[in-house]
């Protein structure tokens, strides 16, 4: 008759005893646990064969060097997230151009900065508040490839000044064959802020919050 109480002759059915427990990480304790309850329920007229117990402390050796490799990774993470925050930090201060379809905006006019594949013929603008609702919509005629500016005097289509607030824009170009031509919006400010509380580095331009892979390039302010 058999003493293999719980059937447990291979690492599979070992994973498998694990996974009826209700857990789906089988860890150290774990291993050595089931692995105790093996030898103990092993049926003696068929006994684990050498080969395969130490093909089971292999296993176990293989699954020690993976936790103490996943425990490394982590801290190699957390290093490298320390120093690359305290490096983002550096760049408080400095004027940066980033992609952003987002401005804040207080009072008075302001510089609309984008970015056109191509040059155009004609070029619209959107501006919509925080509502959803859009404030102006108007051509700003034909633009150069590249980067360029447009000033907007903060006022609505009816040519009432807007509230203080944050907006969002479009920009949508044709050329001169009429076919659609690609502008990337874009905002251009200093980095006044620099956020931790996700763990990584996210800087506020302007009162607007960009990512890192957002910015383009560093302006030097200096103009030199």
């Amino acid at each position: 008759m058999s003493t293999n109480a719980i059937g447990v002759n291979s690492y599979a059915d070992i994973s498998n005893t694990t996974a009826t427990t209700g857990t789906t990480d089988l860890g150290e304790d774990s291993f050595l646990l089931l692995l105790t309850t093996q030898l103990q329920n092993q049926d003696p007229t068929d006994p684990v064969s050498n080969e395969e117990f130490v093909a089971q402390l292999a296993q176990f050796s293989q699954l020690e060097e993976m936790q103490t490799v996943s425990s490394q990774l982590d801290s190699l993470y957390l290093v490298n997230v320390s120093m690359n925050n305290a490096s983002m930090a550096n760049l408080l201060g400095h004027e940066v151009v980033a992609r952003s379809g987002t401005f804040h905006h207080a009072s008075g006019s302001e510089d609309i900065h984008f970015d056109a594949s191509s040059a155009t013929t004609s070029t619209t603008l959107t501006i919509t508040n925080s509502e959803g609702t859009i404030v102006f919509s108007g051509d700003i005629g034909a633009q150069s490839a590249g980067e360029g500016t447009y000033t907007w005097d903060g006022k609505d289509q009816s040519g009432a000044l807007v509230a203080e607030g944050d907006y969002t824009f479009s920009i949508s170009g044709t050329d001169v064959s009429g076919n659609d031509v690609s502008v990337q919006t874009l905002i251009q400010g200093v980095i006044d802020e620099m956020s931790f509380a996700t763990g990584s580095a996210t800087p506020s331009v302007n009162g607007v919050d960009i990512t890192m892979g957002d910015i383009v390039r560093l302006v030097d302010a200096s103009g030199s």
